[in-house]
């Protein structure tokens, strides 16, 4: 049996905002928008491949703040880049909020840490 990762579900206070941030800063496009329950569903795509769903708050859920704190379950996703320092000084021009700026781990790769709409920790990396 293969499987294939079909999406990564988000849940956002403003879903909306939320695409736009990963259209604006990691180059995804909006595949689909629809409705699902009392809210919408926004299904990205990254370089034709399916990325995450975003979604609001439906009636009756009462969705758990998110944190950038590590935690277990489901702690950060991350994105490679070519370039580290010139993806950094582009999102920085936007206002995207860094966790921790570049640096160079013992193995020669490069990482840093951003924070996403509604307290998604996201790693960049870019590989030695």
């Amino acid at each position: 049996m293969e499987f294939v990762c079909n999406h990564l579900h988000f849940r956002s206070e403003d879903p909306d905002a939320a695409a736009k941030f990963y259209c604006d800063n990691f180059g995804a496009t909006v595949g689909s928008v629809n409705p699902l329950s009392t809210t919408k569903s926004i299904r990205l795509e990254l370089n034709g491949q399916p990325l995450m769903t975003i979604s609001g708050r439906a009636e009756g859920e009462n969705p758990v703040a998110g944190s950038t704190e590590p935690r277990y379950g489901l702690d950060h996703c991350g994105f490679t880049v070519d370039d580290l320092d010139t993806a950094a000084a582009e999102m920085k021009a936007r206002g995207v909020k860094f966790i921790c700026d570049p640096w160079t781990m013992p193995s020669g790769g490069r990482v840093a840490f951003i924070e996403a709409p509604d307290k998604v920790s996201i790693e960049l990396i870019q590989k030695r």
